[in-house]
């Protein structure tokens, strides 16, 4: 039975709390409801499996479905597979990807899964992180089944989302799929993870920091729709975490609990607004996803999806410092203008860089690009409401040192020669990472003040990104 309440109860809750509940939010009049049914933080949660199997499968005989990363195989052995044959749960194993391969969550590996997947099963279990958790949603959304998620590193924010980042045609994007009948993150389980594993889930937390200002730029200036309270969920949980940076590091279980819980909650500000992600993912994550696609692209090594937001959110952090810092009366509109590429311009580059993918670029600029017609008066609007702008922006962001020094504490990765990206590299994420995903951020700003290309060198050296010149 769902359980509704007011802004100040709900923003109260603990986090396994506000599973099932409904918010009528008075900040933007929208409903807010949570569909997980059942989340857990917490210790020795793999226990509480068989309780929380038979009250999703109601008068039915499980028939489970493990779908897992071929890499851990023989953890599940002990984990689960022995004690699913104790209790006498008949199950298949559905490993997905190769052993030696990084996994990707593909929609070509997913439709596999799901004609693979034996008709007996009525309930899906995704073990594993980021990855197994996207394919889950879709194999599970696919196939019509309920769905458990168990979480094996806190590596990720996206465990209670309903959306997942798919790639088909090296392409990604997020996608609306069936929310996870529960999701379990166990503390014991998450602190036995490589800590490279546990710095991309403070990574993907810390992108909050960024994502939040340019959720409401794009209100600002596009006039899409904003609400502050999932910023708000975050605020304490946020707090406590870095407090704790050391504690985690060391694999203190109550340390690792705050972690589980600030994870719950960032899938949560998602999962409220179905399919916008805007709460949790931003410039940032488009900064990461386009160092995907040049893995997928130029084949170029694949890294953790929130060592790659954590640079991303330095380097954005700086971008905000930058452009705050900038004199409205110096941007020349009639040069701006005259420079302004046009979209023809524009779809050769996509061409000639990308070239069959250019094509998706150019509908993603499409979409976004503001009419010539109408530009130069979109352009006095934003010089109008400069000061404005900022007063609204600056509380959603985190200074550039201060999220380093988080990652730094958590022996994090911080520069791009930790994840095999040149500066070369960055600047093109920086100038077409834009054109790469449909949301507005600060980013498509840049362009259209005139500030890129030029900016974007200026950008990477002021956030320190780059390996110290010696």
């Amino acid at each position: 039975m769902q359980k509704f309440f007011s802004v100040n109860e709900y923003l109260a809750l603990e986090p396994p709390q506000l599973a099932n509940t409904v918010l009528y939010c008075p900040e933007c009049g929208q409903e807010h409801r949570i569909p997980i049914k059942i989340a857990c933080s917490g210790n020795d949660l793999i226990s509480k499996l068989p309780e929380i199997i038979t009250s999703i499968l109601v008068l039915k005989t499980p028939y489970l479905g493990i779908v897992y990363d071929r890499h851990i195989e023989g953890k599940l052995e002990d984990l689960f597979f022995s004690s699913f044959t104790a209790l006498n749960f008949p199950f298949v194993r559905c490993p997905l990807g190769d052993y030696g391969v990084l996994l990707d969550s593909s929609v070509e590996i997913g439709d596999k899964a799901v004609t693979d997947l034996p008709k007996e099963v009525n309930l899906l279990i995704g073990v594993g992180s980021g990855v197994i958790c996207d394919l889950t949603k879709w194999i599970a959304t696919k196939s019509k089944l309920p769905f458990i998620i168990m979480g094996t590193a806190a590596s990720m924010n996206a465990y209670t989302s309903i959306s997942a980042t798919m790639t088909e045609n090296n392409i990604k994007s997020s996608i609306l799929l069936e929310p996870a009948s529960a999701v379990l993150l166990d503390s014991t389980l998450m602190a036995s993870a490589p800590l490279e594993m546990t710095c991309a889930g403070i990574g993907d937390l810390l992108a909050r920091n960024v994502c939040n200002a340019d959720w409401m730029l794009s209100k600002l200036l596009r006039g899409t729709y904003f609400c502050p309270v999932p910023f708000q969920m975050m605020n304490s949980v946020q707090d406590n975490l870095l407090s704790k940076i050391n504690l985690i590091v060391n694999q203190d279980l109550d340390a690792m609990n705050t972690l589980s819980d600030a994870l719950l909650l960032s899938g949560y500000t998602m999962a409220i607004l179905g399919d916008n992600t805007s709460p949790s993912s931003g410039s940032e994550h488009i900064i990461s996803h386009f160092f995907d696609f040049q893995h997928e692209f130029y084949d170029l090594p694949k890294n953790l999806h929130g060592t790659q937001v954590g640079i991303g959110t330095i380097i954005m952090s700086t971008a905000y410092n930058i452009l705050r810092g900038m004199n409205p009366a110096d941007f020349q509109l009639d040069d701006i203008e005259s420079r302004r590429p046009s979209f023809s311009l524009i779809q050769n580059d996509h061409k000639q860089m990308f070239g069959k993918y250019g094509e998706a670029f150019d509908t993603v600029v499409a979409k976004k690009r503001i009419p010539d017609t109408e530009f130069r008066k979109y352009l006095e609007n934003i010089i109008e409401q400069w000061s404005n702008i900022w007063d609204l922006l600056d509380p959603f962001l985190m200074p550039a040192d201060t999220i380093r020094h988080a990652l730094e504490t958590a022996g994090g990765i911080t520069k791009l020669s930790g994840i095999k990206r040149t500066k070369q590299d960055a600047i093109q994420a920086l100038l077409y990472g834009s054109h790469y995903r449909k949301r507005y951020t600060i980013l498509d700003l840049f362009w259209e003040l005139g500030l890129f290309p030029d900016l974007a060198p200026k950008i990477l050296e002021a956030s320190k990104v780059m390996e110290e010149s010696h």
